[in-house]
């Protein structure tokens, strides 16, 4: 069977890392609030002082989303980056393979799973589009699923653990990558300066507010302050 083209897949863009000291910087910034935000959440001590200051797991995962935002704009999806975009004959080569790997676990995950609620949870049920770009949704869905419990353990031992997993997922995004037509929206929306400063203020606006809120909370406990770094 002859594959179409791959089409473009306007939530998986091909990412390209920003230029420029200010990009750099707003990097570091996105790093440096996900390290502080692990700690502030996952801390057993620092954790319920702030949560008695209102950051539940709702204001966490707002704060978790806002530098996920960030990332995004700024850097596209971090999978993708630094690989290489395949074309012409090697991209029909790489998605001949994908779909021999693919195919090769849903036969597996079957065998293992044949529950109709397992199968239904893990993307088994129906055929394999012939459409590229939906095949690669349905694949990337099925081993996402793969990789939690109670389906990890099982499928572990028949040859899919996390780690084969990830590089059957990453395999998968280096075929999105092939895409002009995503190249050039996320070339467009780096060059959108409005929108980085929105996502990048955004995330300010609110690690602004936490650490505050920190440091009147932890005030009279410098041990965890030094956790965050303030």
């Amino acid at each position: 069977m002859t594959e179409k083209p791959l089409e473009p897949i306007a939530n998986l863009p091909t990412p390209k890392r920003p230029h420029g000291a200010q990009a750099k910087m707003i990097e570091v910034y996105i790093t440096d609030a996900k390290k502080f935000l692990k700690v502030a959440a996952e801390d057993a001590e620092i954790r319920p002082i702030l949560e008695a200051h209102g950051y539940d797991d709702e204001e966490f995962a707002t704060g978790f989303l806002l530098t996920q935002t960030a990332a995004d704009a700024f850097e596209g999806r971090a999978s993708g980056m630094g690989h290489q975009k395949l074309t012409g004959a090697t991209l029909a080569a790489a998605i001949k393979t994908a779909r021999h790997d693919y195919a090769a676990f849903r036969e597996i995950a079957r065998a293992a799973f044949p529950a109709e609620a397992d199968r239904i949870a893990l993307t088994l049920k129906g055929d394999v589009p012939d459409d590229t770009a939906r095949f690669i949704t349905i694949a990337e869905a099925s081993y996402a699923a793969a990789a939690k419990e109670h389906h990890s353990s099982k499928l572990s031992k028949r040859g899919y653990p996390n780690t084969r997993l990830a590089t059957l997922s990453q395999n998968l995004d280096d075929l999105t990558a092939t895409s002009g037509k995503q190249d050039t929206a996320l070339g467009d929306a780096i060059d959108d300066t409005a929108a980085r400063d929105a996502a990048y203020q955004s995330l300010k606006s609110f690690m602004k507010e936490l650490k505050g809120t920190a440091r009147g909370a932890l005030r009279s406990k410098p041990g965890l302050l030094a956790k965050l770094e303030l």
